[in-house]
Order: structure tokens, then sequence, then C-alpha cells
């Protein structure tokens, strides 16, 4: 005889716990106010630094204003807005196929041509030059405001009655 049949198995099983949620990552940043005051303060330093640098006038005055020069005139020294010390050469580089004249108005007197015995000349070059001395017209350059005034003209010719010029303003300190 043949075994009786096995009730059937249990087939409800318990279930099984249901997954559990993935613990939460901890943030990347634990404090982002602070990681973007830290940002932006960088960014302002370097911004500043950049600005600092392109502004910065690290060339002598010839070389700021030569834009304000007209083409006949090739430097000026001391240069527009300079400080100029008492002793200093006033110099005027033309274009080499030009000669002139310096006119100059000291502080507190009326202006003077600079007489010829006292310009100093490089003709091939188109400069001349006065320099403050004793015998000479200024002995130094008392502080304050002095206008120069070139007037020019081309080497093969006399002196026109009405040459051209070009005039600028240093300062003498004591």
């Amino acid at each position: 005889m043949a075994a009786p049949p096995l009730p059937p198995a249990d087939t409800t099983t318990t279930p099984s716990p249901a997954p559990r949620a993935p613990a939460p990552k901890p943030p990347l940043i634990t404090h982002p106010g602070r990681v973007l005051t830290v940002v932006l303060t960088v960014g302002l330093v370097i911004t500043l630094g950049i600005w600092a640098i392109s502004t910065s006038q690290t060339e002598t005055g010839v070389g700021r204003n030569v834009a304000t020069l007209p083409s006949a005139v090739q430097s000026v020294s001391p240069g527009p807005g300079e400080l100029a010390r008492p002793q200093d050469t006033i110099t005027v580089d033309l274009r080499d196929d030009l000669t002139g004249v310096l006119i100059i108005e000291p502080v507190g007197r009326a202006a003077f041509e600079v007489p010829e015995d006292q310009t100093e000349r490089v003709v091939p070059l188109g400069q001349l030059s006065f320099r403050t001395g004793k015998g000479q017209e200024l002995e130094k350059f008392d502080p304050g405001v002095y206008r120069v005034t070139v007037l020019y003209w081309p080497q093969a010719k006399p002196r026109p009655d009405n040459p051209a010029a070009y005039t600028w303003e240093f300062r003498a300190g004591a």
C-alpha cells in the first residue's frame, strides 16, 4: 500500500523584512556659507590684484604722455605733470629735421626765451636743452609749476614769424 499523501507543504513564508533605506551620505560641504565666503573673498583678491597691476604706472612721464605730444616732438623732459628737481635739465627731442627755441615761464616771473648761448643743441638729432645754474637765466627751479613752450621749424629754413609750438607744464620740488 501506498503511503498516504503528505499534506501540502506550507507555502506561506514569513515575509522578509523590507530592505533598509541606505544611510544618508554625509553632505559634501558641511558649511556651505563659509565656503561661499572664502570663494568670494579669493575672487575679490584676485580681481583687485589684476586691477592694481593693470592700472599701475611703471613708466616715466615721457612714455606715459607720448600720445599727448605732436608728431614733430618725440619727447620732452621733464614730462607733462612730472616733478623736477631744482637743478634738472629741460630737454626737447624734436624730429631730426627740425630745430627750435625754448620759452620758459617760471613761477612768479614773466616768460623768457632761453638765450642761444644757454641752449645746448644736438643739431643732427633735433635736440635742444636748457640746464639751470649759476650765470644762467635761471639758477634753479624754485618750487611751483613751470610752463615751457618749444617753438620749432625746419632746420633748412629761417625762423618763421609764427612757428609751430608745443606747450606743457611740469612741477618743481624743493
